[in-house]
């Protein structure tokens, strides 16, 4: 039987600037194929958004329709682009937070990357010389972060190793990627008093686009009510130990009074275990962060810092969006103090050490931050270590008597 001629042809986005070019390589809208057999047209899906993947398509389809026999026991093979796209849609319905699923693309992407510039087209490829060799430390540069993305590269390569498109999993033979990892730090009281008097001082840059007509780079100085919500953000980060998405979300319900006594009590976004259980959080505050925290001049009356205008609660996307803007304001006032390479975490590392200097456990800054005990002692156990040491010396001392 003669094979018929198959194109390969492209059905564009709407958004798609090669829109007009069916037969265009450069863009990643979904690829098709057409052929004519018998007086009848046919078209088909390839499954693909590459090129190279709708030529593999066409190949199988050119056998399909010929007289020879398919070999039924050949493995399926998997372009790394389209490996790429299956591994995001299972973890997408796998439930992941959209936090989650961004460093899961970045991994995902390098993969592409690395493999495209080491000649690599097929998963199958891939082997244990190539991801141990391929430069990770280009993008990432602490070992914790390595460490990290190295488990998301083995969760990609299981996950087809368990779906039996690989033969072999290349990352098992992986070894952990040595080098210490850096323990928290938090502020000094002399470095968060600096922080506090950079709040009246506070600009940042503005950056616009051509659309907006407006210069592009421009600065803004924060307005007496924007220092108000700052200086009360940096306090409730500072002394209940929040994640900054959890203190720039903040709702007026999770702040409780009784008498002089300030409490905040929210279901903290930090997970506790592999299951869907968040750790509740109920934090006293100092008088004096309570009540400027109440007095926070907000247009909205269901967030503290969020000035929302729609109403009802807020999706967790645009809770990102929120965090975002804080995040700008914040990197602004750091950089102010004088404090180019801190954080915002930082505040909630300087409680956890704060507790840990006068007696906490590990179980007590666990349930303070909304953690896991073995999270706090990761981070954390320089500062035990310390405090144990004096401990230990005292008793030595006693006992001279």
């Amino acid at each position: 039987m003669e094979v018929p001629l198959i194109t390969i042809f492209v059905r564009h986005s709407a958004n798609c600037k090669y829109a007009g070019d069916e037969f265009s390589k450069r863009c990643t809208c979904r690829k098709h194929l057409r052929w004519s057999q018998d007086g009848r047209q046919y078209r088909q899906k390839t499954g693909s958004r590459s090129w190279a993947g709708a030529e593999l398509a066409k190949r199988r389809l050119e056998e399909k329709l010929s007289d020879k026999p398919l070999d039924t026991a050949a493995p399926a093979r998997l372009l790394i682009a389209d490996a790429v796209d299956l591994f995001m849609k299972s973890k997408h319905n796998a439930g992941l937070e959209a936090p989650s699923l961004r460093k899961l693309q970045k991994t995902c992407d390098r993969i592409r990357e690395f493999s495209e510039a080491s000649g690599l087209l097929m998963l199958e490829e891939i082997d244990l010389t190539h991801i141990s060799t391929w430069p990770w430390d280009n993008y990432l540069k602490t070992t914790h972060s390595l460490r990290s993305n190295q488990e998301r590269v083995k969760s990609f390569f299981r996950y087809f190793h368990n779906a039996g498109i690989i033969a072999k999993n290349p990352a098992a033979a992986w070894q952990r990627i040595k080098g210490k990892t850096e323990q928290a730090s938090g502020f000094t009281p002399a470095e968060f008093e600096a922080i506090l008097a950079a709040v009246a001082s506070v600009e940042r840059k503005q950056t616009y686009s051509r659309k907006e007509r407006k210069d592009p780079v421009q600065t803004v100085k924060a307005s007496k009510d924007l220092q108000q919500k700052l200086r009360a953000l940096v306090l409730v980060m500072r002394y209940a130990g929040l994640a900054i998405i959890d203190a720039a979300c903040l709702e007026r319900s999770q702040i409780g009074r009784k008498g002089k006594e300030y409490r905040i009590r929210l279901k903290s976004r930090q997970k506790t275990s592999k299951r869907d259980t968040l750790q509740a959080i109920d934090n006293p505050i100092p008088p004096f962060v309570g009540k400027e925290v109440m007095a926070v001049v907000n247009g909205n009356p269901h967030y503290v810092f969020w000035n929302r205008e729609e109403k009802g609660l807020a999706s967790e996307e645009e809770k990102r969006e929120a965090v975002t803007y804080w995040h700008k304001w914040i990197r602004a006032l750091l950089d102010a103090a004088g404090l180019p390479n801190a954080t915002s975490h930082k505040f909630r590392h300087t409680l956890a050490i704060e507790m840990i200097r006068h007696g906490g456990s590990f179980e007590d800054v666990a349930a303070a931050l909304g953690n896991t005990v073995g999270v706090v002692a990761k981070f954390y156990s320089h500062e035990w270590a310390k405090v144990r040491q004096s401990r230990t010396d005292a008793a030595l001392k006693a006992a001279w008597r």
